[in-house]
C-alpha cells in the first residue's frame, strides 16, 4: 500500500510546536540576561561601597590621636565624635550609585584591636584610652540609604537587593623596634636616650616646665605654653641619672660611630647599613630590654643638626640603667618614645646647655610591634587598614 502524505494540520502542529521551543528558549535567554545586567550593576555597587568605607574608616582612625594625652590628660570623648564626624564625612565624599552614603551611628564602632591580623577578634570598646581602631558599614539596605532597585528582576519576582560593605582601620602601638621597608630607607630615631623614670615623672607632671608651643599652622615654636610639658634632654634632664663623661648619645649600629655619624642619622635618621648590625631589626630581645653602646658625642657639633630638626617629630628610646663611664658606657634600652625638639644650646657654660624636648606622636612605617601595648609612647605604625 502507498504510504499517505501527511495531513495540512499535522504539518501545521510541528511547526507551531518548533516555535513555541523557539519562543521559552529566547526567554530564557533574555532572563540570563537580565540577570547579567543587574548582577554588574551590583558588583559595580559593592566596589563603590568598599571604596567609601576604606576611606571611611581610614580618615576615621586618624583622629583617634588623641592630642590631650601629649598632657597627661587622655579625655577621648572629643577624639571619638571626630572620628565618628570623619567617617560620615568621607563615606559621603565617596557616591554610591550615584548618590552620597550616609551613615547610621551603629555603622561607626570605634574601639580597641589588640590583633588587627586575628579577624576572630571583635572590637573592644571598654577602655577608651586604648582605642586604635575603626570600624565602618557603609550599606544600601532598607536600614540605611535603601536597597538597589533592579532593572530585570522583576522577572524573576526580585524588585531590589540589599548591598553593605565594612572596613576596619587601624593604628598599632606596643612597637618593640625598628626595620627599614620597600617603602621608607630610614628610621627617625635619634640616637640620644633618656632616662625612664625621668619620662614617666613627666608624664605624671611632677617634672618639666611650660615655656614652649610647637605651632602646626606654621610648623615654628614659639615661646608661650601649651600645656604640653617639656623636659630637657641635656645633660640627664638634671637628675644625674648618666654616669661621668657621658651625655645620653647612644651608638645605633657600629660600637665606634663618629661624629659624623650622629649627625647623618639626627638629620636623616637611621638607615639600612646601621641595622645591619643588628641583622636588619633593632628590636627589645626576649626579657624586654636592648643593650646600646654609650658615646660622648653630644656636643657643639652637632647643634647644627639639632637645630634642623627642631619642631620634626623623633623617637627617642628610654633606658632604666647605664653602667660604665664615657665611651664604655652601656644603656639598657626598655621603650620608644615619640618627642620633638623645641629649642637647642650647646654652647656656653654646662648649666645653660639644652635640648627641650615634648611628647609628640609619631608615626613610623618601619615599626615593629607586638600585641597589647605598654612598649612604647606615642609611636604608632601608619594607620591602615586591617579589614
Amino acid at each position: 500500500m502507498k504510504p499517505q502524505a501527511p495531513t495540512t494540520s499535522h504539518r501545521t502542529h510541528r511547526r507551531g510546536t518548533a516555535v513555541v521551543l523557539t519562543a521559552v528558549s529566547l526567554t530564557v535567554l533574555v532572563g540570563f540576561a537580565a540577570l547579567a545586567v543587574d548582577m554588574g550593576i551590583l558588583y559595580n555597587v559593592k566596589a563603590e561601597l568598599q571604596r567609601s568605607a576604606d576611606s571611611a574608616a581610614l580618615a576615621a582612625a586618624w583622629q583617634l590621636l588623641d592630642q590631650e594625652k601629649l598632657m597627661g590628660l587622655p579625655d577621648m570623648s572629643e577624639e571619638i565624635n571626630a572620628a565618628i564626624g570623619e567617617a560620615t564625612a568621607y563615606a559621603a565624599r565617596n557616591k554610591v550609585a550615584g548618590a552620597a552614603p550616609g551613615l547610621r551611628s551603629a555603622d561607626v564602632v570605634v574601639g580597641h584591636l589588640d590583633n588587627p591580623s586575628n579577624l576572630a577578634e571583635q572590637i573592644a570598646t571598654g577602655d577608651p584610652n586604648t582605642y586604635n581602631a575603626v570600624e565602618v558599614t557603609v550599606r544600601r539596605d532598607a536600614l540605611q540609604n535603601g536597597p538597589i532597585p533592579l532593572l530585570f528582576g522583576q522577572i524573576f519576582g526580585l524588585n531590589s537587593a540589599d548591598v553593605s560593605a565594612k572596613a576596619t582601620a587601624v593604628f598599632k602601638d606596643g612597637v618593640v623596634g625598628f626595620r627599614t621597608t620597600s617603602s621608607t630607607d630610614t628610621i627617625q630615631l635619634l640616637p640620644l636616650a633618656l632616662h625612664r623614670s625621668v619620662w614617666y615623672q613627666l608624664m605624671a607632671r611632677t617634672t618639666g616646665g611650660d615655656n614652649y608651643k610647637y605651632d602646626q599652622d606654621t610648623g615654628t615654636v614659639l615661646s608661650s605654653p601649651d600645656n604640653i610639658l617639656e623636659i630637657n634632654l641635656y645633660p640627664g634632664s638634671g637628675t644625674g641619672q648618666l654616669p661621668p663623661g657621658n651625655f645620653g648619645t647612644v651608638d645605633i649600629g657600629s660600637s665606634n660611630n663618629s661624629t659624623a655619624t650622629l649627625s647623618r642619622q639626627i638629620r636623616y635618621g637611621i638607615n639600612e647599613a646601621d641595622l645591619a648590625y643588628y641583622g636588619g631589626e633593632l628590636k627589645l630581645g626576649d626579657s624586654g630590654n636592648l643593650l646600646l653602646n654609650g658615646d660622648t658625642g653630644l656636643s657643639a657639633a652637632i647643634k647644627d643638626d639639632l637645630q634642623s630638626i627642631i619642631g620634626k617629630p623623633r623617637i627617642i628610646p628610654l633606658f632604666t640603667e647605664v653602667t660604665g663611664n664615657g665611651n664604655n658606657a652601656m644603656y639598657t634600652i626598655v621603650e620608644f618614645v615619640g618627642i620633638r625638639i623645641l629649642n637647642v644650646k650647646l654652647t656656653g657654660a654646662m648649666n645653660s646647655k639644652a635640648v627641650i624636648i615634648q611628647p609628640a606622636y609619631v608615626t613610623e612605617e618601619g615599626a615593629i610591634t607586638t600585641t597589647g601595648s605598654g612598649t612604647s609612647y606615642f609611636v604608632y605604625q601608619p594607620v591602615r587598614l586591617a579589614r
